[in-house]
């Protein structure tokens, strides 16, 4: 099987030691991403949430899928408070639409920087 590791342009690098995702045959493991570096950095849950999936949709489309290839995500979040889940939630539903993905929300005591609000990494299942 052949493994494939990418950046992609539409995605800040961050100095950190890692490939924004990994192919492996038709499995496209995306690292956790963050607002790091774009618009939403200093936004709120929503902006943040909103800013990461526009990301991990662009790495999709460049491998020739969508977000309707992602079976499974991972938050990792600094506020699980009903209203920061809430936030979060709404812009999942405005991206994911009814193929939601298995999903996993976890509470953190922080991100690589204080301002950042949710980090959030994907697992998709291509086309061949």
């Amino acid at each position: 099987m052949e493994i494939t590791r990418r950046n992609y342009d539409s995605v800040p690098v961050t100095g950190s030691p890692h490939y924004h995702s990994v192919r492996a045959g038709n499995l496209l493991f995306i690292s956790g991403a963050t607002a790091k570096m774009t618009d939403a950095e200093y936004g709120d849950m929503a902006a943040q949430t909103e800013a990461v999936l526009l990301m991990i949709r662009n790495m999709l489309v460049a491998e020739g899928g969508s977000l309707d290839n992602v079976v499974k995500v991972t938050n990792f979040v600094t506020d699980i408070s009903k209203e920061a889940t809430e936030a979060s939630r709404d812009m999942r539903r405005k991206y994911f639409g009814e193929k939601l993905p298995a999903s996993t929300r976890v509470q953190v005591v922080g991100l690589i920087e204080p301002q950042l609000l949710i980090e959030i990494e994907a697992i998709a299942v291509l086309p061949d």
